[in-house]
């Protein structure tokens, strides 16, 4: 009988091979054994953090550029005003009222104070701007402020001209009164500071322009017509109704002077405007001003615009500045600047 065969010894590497095979053979790990690597939860929480970084990201580039599309046209274009009376490129208030520099044109040279000159002498003004506040003291409109634009303005045309343009003195007793062409009509709207006509003398109009097509249209968006005198006698008056279409122009009639007189208006006086606008409406001549007249519902949003601003009485204001732009085809009307009387 033969002795069986010794067995050969196992070397250590075969001994640790074995175990090895045996977890192969098995599989993967039971599933905690994957949890344990996701203990904290790093996995979902970065996946939503990412994901809402992501979303977070997108919102803003869509809200900028939604604020791209509403904001206004903010291009470098040179500012032109609408005064009480005048319009004016850099624009530091009515003479002498001591009305700070445009934010917009600050370091520009303001060369407001000789732009009266243009419709009429500097020696000339103090006497016009007395005669124009007895004329509103004439009409009811106690003791008004009147700036130099606007006396020169409204003393360079005919006595006649200047009653169609700011109507008649309102009727006493209970009857409505009579305009300047015998029609019956109740005259401008509010009294006092508060009047039509006062307005036009203290209210101050600030535009974005860069030409005289541009400023006839945002005259145009805002419902404006415009009037001239027509010289050399500056009796009569030509008027444009529609300021989208130039040949409307014609010379007014009874019905057009109730329409005029009843309305808030600003006079222009500057060679550059009154060229510029003339050659977009062709009216076959070029008078010293012009004056842009607005319809009522212009005029009441100038008003809500500055009883809020600081919630003063009409009588204690001097001067009221608006910063006119047009956003969307429409005006976009805010205060800005508000003079008071006596200071």
């Amino acid at each position: 009988m033969s002795n069986p065969a010794p067995q050969q010894p196992v070397s250590a590497a075969v001994a640790e091979e074995e175990p090895r095979k045996h977890i192969l053979d098995q599989g993967p790990p039971d599933e905690e054994f994957w949890e344990k690597y996701s203990k904290h939860l790093e996995f979902p929480l970065s996946s939503v953090g990412s994901v809402l970084f992501h979303v977070m990201v997108g919102a803003i580039i869509i809200f900028m550029f939604h604020l791209a599309s509403i904001s206004e046209d903010r291009g470098a274009v040179p500012m032109k005003l609408i005064e009480p009376g005048g319009m004016d490129d850099e624009g530091e208030g009515s003479a002498g009222s001591g009305g700070i520099q445009d934010p917009v044109t600050e370091g520009n040279h303001n060369p407001f104070q000789t732009k009266p000159q243009e419709v009429m002498p500097s020696e000339k003004l103090p006497d016009a701007i007395a005669n124009i506040k007895d004329l509103m003291k004439a009409l009811d409109e106690g003791d008004t402020p009147v700036s130099a634009q606007a006396a020169a303005a409204f003393s360079s045309v005919d006595e006649e001209l200047r009653k169609k343009l700011l109507g008649s003195k309102r009727g006493a007793g209970g009857g409505e009164g009579r305009g300047d062409d015998g029609s019956v009509g109740k005259g401008p709207g509010g009294s006092g500071a508060d009047s039509t006509r006062a307005r036009t003398m203290r209210w101050v109009l600030r535009f974005r322009t860069a030409s005289g097509d541009d400023y006839v249209q945002q005259l145009a968006a805002m419902g404006a017509t415009i009037v001239m005198p027509v010289p050399p006698e500056n009796k009569d008056i030509m008027y444009f109704p529609d300021l989208r279409n130039p040949t409307s122009g014609r010379i007014t009639t009874a019905a057009d002077t109730r329409v005029i007189a009843n309305q808030v208006k600003f006079s222009d006086g500057r060679r550059d405007s009154v060229d510029n606008v003339v050659r977009v409406l062709k009216p076959g001549f070029t008078p010293k001003v012009f004056w842009a007249v607005f319809p009522k519902d212009i005029e009441e949003q100038l008003e809500r615009e500055e009883k809020r601003y600081r919630n003063r009485r009409p009588e204690d204001i001097e001067e009221t500045a608006f910063r006119i732009s047009i956003v969307g085809g429409k005006p976009n009307i805010v205060v800005d600047e508000q003079k008071i009387k006596g200071r």
